[in-house]
């Protein structure tokens, strides 16, 4: 756990490069998307392993594997219902979100950089074990001992959100609330990392390159 002002220092500079990275990968786009993101949550990792020092050791590993599984089934079906609303939505107020289709192929549309398989092995490791190692076995942790549990989860979520706004894709917006809502609240609850970001590696290939949601 973080404790002197100077480590405080190192958990809000954390949370500004990676605002700077997010934005100079998604928005900026000056080289290759997933080896981009790949050298990212690498360097994300690196970080929450140093300062952090997540756990993700489990008594019950089994378990812990059955249950990361059943988290990415069930955070994918919330996307797939929620994408359903959202066809719903934009047909009864098309001037709000006119241009859904859009937005979702700005997601999507780097698949056709590298081969399906080694796009879904990139999501596995490192961007999806990366990401949930830093947001949840690090800023989280840290934040939810600076504050509270409940303020924690909170204050992760919104910044988590917040360092997808620059993209102005209000879909991409709002899939990075709901996940940070998703596995914040699992995070706050549990306490247990390890099933939380198995499920984020099972999901990021499941969501966008094995199942993509139209």
């Amino acid at each position: 756990m973080i404790k002197s002002k100077n480590n405080t220092r190192i958990l809000w500079t954390s949370i500004v490069l990676t605002t700077v990275l997010w934005f100079i990968t998604f928005v900026i786009h000056p080289f290759n998307f997933w080896m981009m993101m790949s050298a990212n949550t690498l360097i994300l990792s690196i970080i929450a392993f140093v300062f952090g020092k997540p756990s993700i050791k489990t008594d019950k590993l089994l378990k812990s594997i059955l249950l990361g599984l059943i988290y990415a089934l069930a955070l994918y079906l919330v996307f797939w219902v929620g994408n359903k609303l959202l066809v719903i939505f934009s047909n009864l107020f098309p001037q709000i979100l006119s241009n859904r289709m859009g937005h979702l192929d700005s997601i999507y549309g780097n698949r056709g950089n590298l081969s399906p398989w080694i796009i879904s092995a990139l999501l596995f490791f490192p961007i999806g074990f990366g990401e949930e190692f830093f947001w949840r076995g690090f800023i989280q942790k840290e934040l939810s001992g600076k504050f509270s549990p409940f303020y924690g989860f909170v204050l992760t979520t919104l910044i988590y959100t917040a360092v997808h706004v620059p993209t102005l894709n209000p879909i991409l917006i709002l899939a990075a609330f709901v996940c940070g809502l998703f596995w914040g609240a699992l995070y706050w609850k549990t306490k247990s990392l390890f099933p939380i970001i198995l499920s984020h590696m099972l999901w990021d290939p499941l969501i966008f390159v094995l199942l993509p949601i139209y």
